[in-house]
């Protein structure tokens, strides 16, 4: 097949920059994801550094482990099956051990997590198995599927992609490195696999609470806006204005739930949700909700708007002009309406949030190539920048990242940075 001519590529080029200015992308591509295509290809190139020794420990620690949980189930169970088969497991549970089912399938009763989560207390067998898959899902996936990433360079090229995730935010595959474990202890140690290259140490730098200063600004709600502008803890000051008490009387119980509440509305999180996560009652919930909503009115009546505008338009926009269409809006289907409604209530918060992370990005590499450092980018991890740093560099990397990612938006609430350091992606994290 002969190649395309020189002339039809540059048609194509001026047609798409053209349909793009006629829906005022063109800023957002020139000045944001185009630029921002060298960052993320530069970050493959180089990738980050492992010790696979350490990787080859925690596999082997995670495989005797499994090994283990297998015939401890088998003796509980008191008959020998496998126990990764559904059908078996699904026999040996209902059947034998007479277990209640919780749900049922297609196929027949569910075994799932969250089923057999429900049945924790009625038989020892429940909580070894889920256990079981807990050490089984780190084997294989972070255990073996780590090491069969790691290059001869002794170094992981991770992909990352720009333009898969519909809120704009960035992601990784070939590993996935935005899903290394951060909830278990067991998960995170995986961290410590991640090292620098010789003779330099980590830097990551991290936006502090990026989608709430983000909600912040969108809504323009004087309390949020003071809160963050007055440097105070965020969930507490929430948590005094919905419980409607002293910041110093508010219990750790209260922050919690209105933790769960601000991070929720950045996904649409409505009542249900929160419900499920706090494993509280519905109506409980509904009444946390109200209350926010009461302490932050502005927060509510910029859900609202947002929904309004996406429904007229058919779509949601940032302030950097990024769109996510959202045909779901116009579905005959009230259930998928309602999700529609969810993601448009989101889609500006998430947008707006990875429009800021990408600019950094740019801003960074460019920072850092402008004066010619050794420092380089090898990995970011949602909100944060992982950089490689030799010691003579270390001053001046660390005001570049700073200055880079204070600049990257100019919000009515501070973006906030942390910087931390480490021989190990662990240590830094700490």
């Amino acid at each position: 097949m002969a190649a395309p001519r020189a002339g039809a590529s540059r048609a194509t080029a001026t047609a798409l920059g053209a349909a793009m200015a006629a829906r005022g992308l063109g800023a957002l591509y020139d000045g944001i994801e185009r630029p921002l295509v060298r960052v993320l290809a530069r970050m493959e190139e180089v990738g980050v550094r492992v010790d696979r020794a350490v990787l080859e420990g925690l596999n082997l620690e995670l495989t005797t482990e499994a090994r283990q949980l297998e015939r401890h189930i088998q003796d509980l169970a008191g008959v020998d099956f496998k126990v990764n088969s559904t059908p078996q497991l699904r026999e040996v549970l209902f059947n034998k051990l007479g277990l209640q089912p919780q749900k049922k399938t297609k196929t027949g009763f569910s075994t799932d997590a969250a089923s057999l989560e429900k049945l924790l207390g009625q038989h020892p067998v429940i909580e070894a198995l889920l256990r079981y898959r807990e050490v089984e899902k780190l084997r294989s996936t972070y255990g073996e599927g780590l090491l069969a990433e790691v290059g001869p360079d002794g170094r992981i090229h991770a992909t990352f992609n720009q333009t898969v995730a519909r809120t704009g935010r960035l992601s990784s595959d070939a590993p996935n490195l935005h899903n290394i474990p951060v909830r278990s202890e067991d998960g995170r140690r995986f961290r410590r696999a991640f090292i620098p290259s010789e003779g330099c140490r980590l830097l990551i730098a991290d936006y502090n609470q990026i989608e709430l200063r983000v909600i912040a600004h969108l809504a323009e709600d004087p309390g949020l806006i003071e809160a963050f502008t007055s440097g105070t803890d965020i969930h507490r000051t929430t948590a005094a204005r919905i419980y409607r008490v002293d910041p110093a009387d508010v219990t750790v119980a209260m922050r919690s739930k209105a933790k769960m509440v601000s991070y929720g509305l950045a996904y649409g999180m409505e009542a249900y949700g929160l419900a499920q996560r706090l494993n509280i009652e519905r109506k409980e919930a509904q009444d946390i909700l109200e209350a926010y909503f009461a302490a932050f009115p502005n927060v509510k009546r910029y859900m609202d708007e947002a929904v309004a505008e996406a429904r007229r338009k058919g779509y949601t926009e940032t302030l950097f002009g990024r769109r996510r269409m959202i045909p779901e809006l116009a579905a005959s289907t009230y259930s998928v309406r309602l999700a529609g409604e969810r993601q448009a209530m989101n889609a500006g918060i998430q947008g707006l949030a990875a429009d800021i992370f990408k600019v950094a990005l740019v801003r960074l590499d460019r920072a850092l190539e402008d004066a010619g450092m050794v420092a380089r980018l090898i990995l970011q991890v949602h909100d944060e920048v992982i950089l490689d740093v030799p010691p003579a560099e270390e001053e001046a990397v660390v005001a570049a990242t700073l200055a880079a990612m204070h600049g990257a938006a100019d919000l009515r609430v501070p973006l906030e940075v942390n910087v931390t350091w480490g021989d190990t992606w662990a240590d830094a994290k700490g």
